[in-house]
């Protein structure tokens, strides 16, 4: 009985240390800027890897996108033959 005790008060330590110790959000790394996960940091190496921002550096009218996304949703304007194409 007393085992049993000693068993269910360590048990009890461990899990009130748990949601203690948990982390709120992952990080993220970036390698040339490109996402890379822990994984891929441990087996190429961690040459060049940073940690990413949580917050994003680029936004387009208030919502965060990507360079490409910025790239495509702008309004571009091409010549073809000296007239501007609508």
């Amino acid at each position: 009985m007393k085992r049993l005790v000693l068993f269910a008060a360590v048990a009890l330590a461990i899990a009130n240390g748990i949601g203690a110790a948990a982390a709120a959000e992952l990080p993220i790394y970036e390698s040339t800027g490109f996402p890379i996960t822990a994984h891929q940091v441990s087996v190429m190496g961690a040459g060049h890897v940073e940690e990413a921002s949580s917050v994003p550096a680029l936004t387009l009218g208030g919502m965060p996108a990507s360079p490409s996304q910025i790239q495509v949703l702008t309004v571009h304007k091409q010549l073809l033959g000296g007239k501007p194409q609508s």
